[in-house]
């Protein structure tokens, strides 16, 4: 490894005193559910969990939701332009793949590239995000090697909250959305549509092609629902739906106004029945599928659509002593495609365990799940944390666990290049940390250490014969190891928060940094509420990185440091204005190589929400 435990371990001793925490006093009583599959407050979580509230996300103007990811402990990005291009999300360091996407509940992916789809998720539809750190394939089967996005839509609440916001900005931003939420009694409903729309940057401003000499935009239309309705004293039924429709413009060598179409659809019905005072099933149906259409030639159209359905049936039972979490889940994938893959289609059927709980000043959570796959067999992995409280304020916590990632179908089944024998990448995470807390200041640092081997990659078919045909091989292995820290506290009238992440990734075979993956990177972000004003101030930066393997000179990509702005101001109770300015100091600088990103940009909006 390039950096050495003791470099690590210094730097934490360095940066200890300036950067407190896991999450802020308001955090630490977010309820979260993606730690465990049940609900508990935050700061019960033995896992490193974030939660970015409806609040932040309001604040984030419009920002996309992997730009507002970006800021966060643990998560570096890359895009392949500016808002609403191809984008990849690195978690803790793994691979873009390695990052399992849900809504409400629901698996949301391509099953042919392997990696969530995460630009064309709008802001205005989220009420909630969730981001789990660490493996979590023992609580959600495969592709959590570097964690779990999960993407809560919003819910209606007592009363009726309709609501309006209008916006524009520089770069041709404009965007327009509506929602009617509210309940009464048991029954609670919220409806939201809107668009967004960009005239965009040049994706390549490099590029001396007559072809890529234009500005890529995007436009967005998306609707949101959720009903539900409470009967007797704990049981519920509910339905949640979720469409996305984007088209995003890229440059291409051949023609003008290439574009891609994608679109995400989820769909949740679920029925929680409390059987006794200690017992809870829930019944959920679940539908995920991501399509994308590539327009990249006027005659030419590639398309590769991908659906999930996922059925799970989940028992929580409160025991003497901590509470038993006990599951089945189905679930079924299918693509569709303009390529003519070999099989189209594959089914998972996994069972779980898990026990948490609290005695004295010890806690313990354990988890274990078999997933039996129809196409490459069955795996099993596990979960083991436990956690002890030193002081009222000082809490310590380590934790073991195992993931795997099922091969692609594009790894599988691609006309003459897929390789149906291929194993599930395998992944060995272990990690400690440290929590202080006190009234509203909280500290917290992270050491994890996590191996993955298997990994799915291009190999020559003989290997006496490199210049042969090539196919995805299990051949590859990486090791990525880190220190995360993070605080929190009221410093006089101003909530601040940082984080500063030191990563060490390596390609076991070469030696080589992973692609796209800074070694170090943090955020500052100071804020301050006074009458009906708002306002604040973040900084948000990354070091130098490689694009791509062999890191050489000419693969370099630079760090960098983005300043951004904000203003909230209450014109009445119901009115309101959002400012927003980013990369206030027109920093040029690259998520990808060779690929445009936004100069100074700012966007105002106006927004009507009857409280």
């Amino acid at each position: 490894m390039k950096i050495r435990l003791s470099a690590l371990v210094s730097a934490c001793a360095l940066a200890y005193p300036f950067v407190p925490a896991q999450a802020d006093d308001a955090q630490l009583g977010h309820v979260v559910v993606t730690a465990t599959r049940q609900p508990i407050t935050a700061d019960e979580a033995l896992a490193s969990v974030d939660v970015i509230d409806r609040d932040e996300i309001a604040r984030a103007g419009n920002a996309t939701l992997v730009q507002l990811l970006s800021s966060r402990p643990g998560v570096q990005v890359a895009s392949n332009g500016g808002p609403g291009s191809s984008s990849s999300v690195y978690l803790r360091g793994a691979n873009s793949g390695h990052t399992l996407l849900l809504i409400d509940g629901v698996r949301v992916g391509s099953a042919t590239s392997g990696s969530p789809t995460l630009e064309n998720l709008p802001l205005e539809l989220i009420d909630r995000i969730e981001i789990l750190r660490g493996p979590a394939s023992a609580l959600y089967g495969s592709d959590a090697i570097g964690g779990v996005i999960q993407v809560f839509t919003r819910k209606g609440r007592e009363g009726f909250q309709p609501s309006v916001r209008a916006g524009v900005g520089t770069d041709g931003a404009r965007t327009l959305g509506a929602t009617l939420a509210g309940g009464v009694e048991r029954l609670r409903y919220n409806v939201s549509a809107g668009s967004e729309r960009s005239d965009g940057i040049d994706a390549k401003p490099k590029s001396t092609r007559g072809s890529d000499r234009d500005d890529d935009g995007f436009r967005n239309e998306y609707f949101s629902g959720s009903v539900s309705l409470g009967f007797r004293d704990a049981d519920e039924i509910g339905l949640t739906v979720l469409h996305s429709d984007m088209r995003n413009w890229y440059d291409n060598a051949k023609v003008f106004n290439s574009y891609l179409d994608k679109r995400t659809d989820s769909l949740g019905l679920h029925m929680r029945n409390q059987i006794t005072a200690d017992w809870t099933s829930t019944l959920r149906f679940g539908y995920g599928a991501d399509e994308s259409h590539n327009y990249s030639d006027r005659n030419a159209k590639s398309t590769f659509e991908t659906a999930q359905r996922q059925f799970t049936w989940q028992h929580d039972i409160a025991l003497g002593v901590g509470s038993l979490l006990a599951a089945y889940e189905y679930l079924e994938q299918e693509v569709d495609s303009t390529a003519d893959y070999d099989k189209t289609q594959r089914h998972t059927n996994s069972v779980l365990l898990g026990w948490s709980g609290q005695f004295d000043r010890h806690h313990l959570q354990v988890n274990a799940r078999h997933d039996e796959d129809s196409q490459f067999g069955s795996k099993t992995t596990g979960a083991l944390a436990y956690g002890y409280r030193l002081t009222p304020e000082w809490r310590a916590r380590a934790s073991i666990g195992t993931a795997f990632k099922a091969p692609t179908f594009n790894d599988l089944y691609f006309p003459f290049s897929g390789n149906p024998n291929l194993k599930p990448e395998e992944a060995l995470n272990r990690e400690a940390g440290l929590v202080w807390e006190r009234g509203g200041t909280s500290l917290s640092a992270t050491y994890f250490n996590n191996r993955i081997k298997n990994l799915i990659a291009w190999a020559p078919v003989n290997p006496a014969d490199p210049m042969g045909d090539w196919a995805p091989a299990n051949v590859a292995e990486a090791s990525i190891q880190g220190v995360e820290l993070a605080a929190s506290t009221m410093l006089w009238d101003y909530r601040v928060r940082a984080s500063i992440d030191f990563l060490d990734t390596e390609d076991e075979e070469t030696g080589d940094e992973l692609g796209r993956r800074a070694r170090i990177g943090g955020s500052l972000g100071i804020e301050r509420a006074t009458g009906p004003w708002t306002w604040g101030m973040e900084w948000n930066a990354q070091g130098r990185r490689y694009d791509r393997i062999p890191n050489n000179a000419a693969n370099r990509m630079g760090g960098y440091g983005l300043l951004n702005a904000y203003v909230h101001y209450a014109l009445a109770p119901d009115w309101s204005v959002e400012v927003r300015a980013n990369n206030l100091l027109d920093k040029d600088y690259e998520l990808a190589q060779n690929y445009g990103t936004q100069g100074a940009n700012a966007f105002v909006a106006v927004r009507y929400a009857m409280h």
